[in-house]
């Protein structure tokens, strides 16, 4: 493996999270510049207004220092954008929030400069996905397609469409949402698992099929598993990846208490050399929590530690006919553990509790989680690495991607 692809691989597992990012005053000693040798990152984040969102791309050289974001230097987009990036490409993109269209950005001079785009339109998107994109290498990136069950390979570096791969038509469950993984990804072949919930987004199908790619050949395999659902967030380990059941599962589970709807907290792994789940192997976190309490993982740090959001079912809401939006909006809190020992009782991150936030950032020894009012009105990056958590960069709005360009 090339060591372009070996950084970009590594780069994509660290990128953990489905949730925001912005800009900020430039501090003493100088600022962004897009050509130095510094660490420079870009968060985007967003700010909702009457069901309408306002989304704010912002270059950041630290994230260790307390300041609080200001728009008026970010890129700024309606709708829902993505962002697109790993570390040793060069260059990041970003996904139209009005049309299925990714276009390059370069950092030159301080300021974000768009260069050429390429359209999923012919291939029938219509909206693009958040986190739907691995940067195989420079030249080979997959896009993958829920609504159309398909795999788009496509070349960020000339910016056009090589191919697609159909994936099996059953895929896609009338009635359902198709949701699809994080990706996974190793030498030589990369993973997502597919699941289903229901359009309220308040239950979950029971199963996953598990998707893999040769990425030097492109060849498309599938095996179904019936233990675990959800599959959301996922982790590499050396060459053993792992697949975390999510938030909308914990709401079947605790809302509805069915089979039908939710179940347990589950993971599965896939060992070093293995194409399918282990299926000797199933894991939870719920024996590291009490009775009143329902959580999952999210990620997992360097040092070992799994990192849970963590539901207190005396705040959040769980009574029947509860929402996605309100079991979203109070009574979570970020709880650890060690993942080697998930029977050890999990321990509570100082802070009030707040609403539901998946994001994580791991930089250098930082290990950076976010904090969010209730309404999402305001939130707050924090270093976990130092024992007691330390609040850095501020920002109007909530978070949806953070990603070190530099």
């Amino acid at each position: 493996m090339s060591s372009i692809a070996r950084g970009l691989v590594a780069a994509s597992a660290a990128l953990v999270l489905a949730s925001c990012g912005d800009d900020e005053p430039t501090p003493p000693g100088g600022g962004p510049d897009g050509n130095g040798e510094g660490e420079l990152f870009m968060v985007h984040s967003a700010v909702e207004t009457n069901g309408s969102r306002m989304n704010y791309f912002t270059l950041v050289d630290s994230l260790g220092e307390a300041r609080t974001l200001d728009y008026a230097k970010s890129l700024e987009l309606p709708g829902r954008p993505r962002l697109y990036a790993a570390q040793g490409v060069g260059f990041f993109a970003i996904g139209s929030g009005e049309s299925p269209t990714i276009t390059r950005y370069e950092v030159k001079d301080g300021a974000l400069v768009a260069g050429a785009s390429v359209s999923f339109q012919a291939q029938g998107v219509r909206s693009l996905g958040a986190q739907a994109v691995l940067f195989v290498s420079a030249t080979k990136a997959y896009y993958k397609d829920t609504a159309q069950a398909q795999i788009i390979v496509w070349n960020p570096q000339e910016m056009v469409i090589e191919k697609t791969l159909p994936l099996p038509a059953e895929l896609v469950k009338q009635g359902y949402v198709t949701g699809m993984s994080q990706w996974a990804s190793r030498d030589g072949e990369a993973f997502f698992s597919v699941g289903w919930s229901s359009t309220t987004y308040d239950a979950v199908l029971p199963g996953t099929v598990l998707v893999r790619i040769d990425t030097a050949t492109d060849a498309l395999t599938w095996t179904q598993d019936d233990r675990c659902r959800d599959l959301t967030k996922t982790l590499r380990q050396g060459d053993t990846l792992y697949f975390f059941s999510g938030v909308i599962n914990g709401l079947g589970y605790a809302v509805k208490g069915t089979h039908e709807a939710g179940q347990q907290d589950c993971f599965l792994r896939i060992s070093s050399g293995k194409k399918a789940f282990d299926s000797d192997f199933v894991g939870t976190v719920s024996k590291a929590l009490d009775d009143k309490h329902v959580g999952f993982v999210i990620t997992v740090s360097e040092d070992g530690t799994a990192w849970l959001q963590v539901a207190d079912k005396t705040i959040t809401p769980t009574a029947p006919g509860t929402t996605y939006s309100e079991w979203y909006s109070k009574g979570w809190s970020w709880w650890k553990v060690p993942f080697a020992s998930l029977t050890t009782a999990a321990t509570r991150v100082q802070g009030d509790p707040g609403a539901y936030s998946s994001f994580t950032l791991t930089s250098g020894s930082n290990f950076f989680v976010s904090q969010s009012s209730s309404d999402y009105s305001t939130s707050t990056l924090m270093d976990l690495s130092t024992g007691a958590p330390k609040p850095t960069v501020s920002f109007p709005g909530f978070v949806l991607d953070v990603s070190r360009i530099r």
